[in-house]
């Protein structure tokens, strides 16, 4: 599938006008996209073929095959330049940056491509190719405009990305590794309002020391793009997927920050996370047709296609789901039993799990982080949603009964326990019953509260319980679990600050008590072969003026690794350019 980055003629029109500031400036004439994004055919034109309604595009290496094509009636001949007026394509290439987000976009060197000096479209032809050589390219985010005249008439725009990355250095048989409880899979979560996502790519692990330096690999496996968001459409009654301006600016620059990650073998997956609109993972209808369902499911694959990720991760936090029937947000509905296990069905069917299928050619996971009581089991105020524990809702135990210890029962809770004894709704639970969540889930990383701390049902005593379904003891849930969540975040007091261990404060909310070692030391007893590690931020190279040393580096030699039992001195480095051009907020 090709990833092409495409901006329609309509957005980029604006660009085009640039030159019309000018007296002498040329008068831009690209249309409106019609239907389809289609481009009318009355004027003469300069397009690339097959994707007239585009007017951007990604150089793959190859020279670029442009066609300057006759309009209805023009029966003429038409001779043709480009503009090269260095005024002019500093302007547009400003503009374009501006327009796709980013302040990287430089103009290429004129010494990097090669373009006809004339081209003439004789009476007798309907088109005529215009070959774009591009050459000698340098790393760095180049674009290209290309402004084609006919004297003082202009005949078309068309810009030309042209992004070339370091060259991956790796031994990429670093796929075929098996992971270990001391070398487990590492994620890296990115919050990307502050933090540049390349930045992931160039922490560096040498497994043996530095000493091996052919062994040397990514650090992380996988990276994700947090976050994307679940927002309510009022209008048509359905959840959608939102991207706020910083992930929106990942996206539709894809071959700036995340195929170079993807082209180390690093895997880059997209989070989805509710955004307190009364909507979330658990309670998407499940009547009928179950089409809020499927279009959701829908929506997340195809956001997966669009920009060439590698899977999605779910983030049951921030939805507010409505308490009553009668909340301050009506059209949601309340919180539904077997809202998440259909979601990841229908999600499945659309990404299907291929037996044998190497880890290089994953481009379909799926993976939870687990996080909020619906999430959890049955410990504390855990709703045990995802599994398929029907008996406790039944029998009113387990935290189901109307007067706890902790007080009477919410409303929504209720709600979900009646809907659950209702005989009615049997046939919609044997369905349930089915699914088999953590089958069909890649990953599932915990939040290290103190509730559901392992993939255990700590509340039942029974060592063969979970609160998920199909996750089980042995290599499912050693494979797919990870007890330990690494809060590895820098906080801004006007001064920088490693706060690893935020989590042992007493006095925060929900309560975490245990310290990175003892989170490690579960992750290491349980045999888990999956690790997280939550809010990796850029590290600045200095700080008042002074060199600042990455606190990341030393916490993976020192704390990590040996707490996970790894006795081969692993190293980490960060290797390649510290990119601060998304500076955290406390830097600015």
């Amino acid at each position: 599938m090709k990833y092409l980055t495409t901006i329609k003629t309509g957005i980029l029109a604006a660009l085009c006008c640039l030159a019309g500031c000018k007296e002498e400036a040329l008068v831009a004439e690209v249309p409106a996209p019609g239907e389809g994004n289609s481009v009318p055919t009355g004027e003469t034109r300069f397009v690339l073929p097959d994707a007239e309604g585009t007017n951007a595009h990604i150089w793959n290496g190859e020279d670029i095959q442009f066609e300057l094509r006759r309009g209805t009636n023009d029966d003429k001949e038409i001779t043709a330049a480009f503009d090269t007026s260095e005024e002019t394509l500093d302007a547009m290439t400003a503009k374009y940056a501006e327009m796709k987000g980013i302040n990287l976009f430089k103009l290429l060197r004129t010494e990097s491509y090669e373009l006809p000096q004339t081209i003439i479209l004789a009476p007798s032809e309907q088109s005529v190719p215009v070959t774009v050589k591009i050459k000698d390219v340098e790393e760095g985010t180049f674009v290209l405009p290309l402004v084609l005249k006919s004297g003082e008439k202009e005949l078309g725009v068309q810009f030309v990305e042209v992004i070339k990355h370091p060259a991956a250095d790796f031994d990429m048989a670093w796929l075929d590794r098996t992971p270990s409880v001391t070398e487990p899979r590492l994620i890296a979560i990115i919050e990307t309002a502050e933090n540049d996502l390349r930045n992931a790519g160039n922490y560096v692990l040498y497994p043996n020391g530095t000493a091996q330096p052919e062994t040397r690999r990514p650090l992380f496996d996988m990276t994700v793009i947090f976050s994307a968001n679940m927002n309510w459409d009022a209008i048509n009654g359905k959840p959608v997927l939102y991207y706020n301006e910083s992930v929106r600016r990942i996206l539709d620059n894809r071959d700036v920050f995340v195929k170079p990650l993807q082209d180390k073998g690093i895997k880059v997956l997209l989070s989805v996370m509710p955004n307190h609109q009364a909507i979330g993972f658990s309670n998407l209808d499940i009547t009928g047709e179950r089409t809020m369902i499927k279009e959701f499911a829908r929506d997340i694959h195809e956001a997966i296609q669009q920009y060439g990720l590698d899977g999605v991760m779910f983030d049951d936090e921030y939805a507010n789901y409505p308490e009553t029937a009668e909340s301050e947000q009506p059209g949601r509905p309340m919180i539904q039993m077997g809202s998440f296990h259909f979601l990841i069905k229908e999600l499945r069917d659309l990404m299907p799990l291929v037996e044998g299928q190497a880890w290089k050619d994953r481009h379909n996971l799926i993976t939870l982080y687990n996080t909020g009581p619906f999430t959890n089991g049955t410990t504390g105020n855990g709703w045990c949603l995802f599994s398929n524990k029907f008996d406790l809702i039944k029998n009113e135990t387990d935290g189901w009964e109307d007067e706890r210890a902790t007080g009477p029962i919410a409303e929504d809770k209720k709600a979900v326990r009646e809907w659950v004894k209702n005989p009615a709704n049997q046939p919609v639970l044997d369905e349930i019953a089915q699914i088999k969540v953590g089958e069909l889930l890649d990953f599932i990383w915990n939040d290290n509260y103190t509730r559901a701390r392992t993939h255990k049902d700590s509340s039942t005593g029974k060592t063969e319980d979970t609160w998920i379904a199909g996750l089980y003891d042995g290599v499912n849930a050693e494979e797919k679990f990870g007890a330990a969540s690494l809060e590895m975040s820098l906080e801004a007091d006007y001064t920088i600050k490693h706060v690893r261990r935020f989590w042992e404060n007493d006095g925060m909310e929900g309560g975490r008590i245990e310290s990175v070692p003892a989170s490690l030391t579960v992750q290491k007893t349980g045999g888990f072969q999956s690790l997280i590690c939550f809010n990796l931020q850029y590290v600045p190279d200095t700080w008042n003026d002074a060199p600042f040393a990455n606190l990341y580096l030393n916490d993976f030699k020192s704390i990590i690794f040996p707490s996970l039992g790894n006795t081969n001195s692993p190293e980490v480095r960060f290797e390649g350019t510290n990119y601060d051009t998304v500076i955290s907020s406390y830097l600015k």
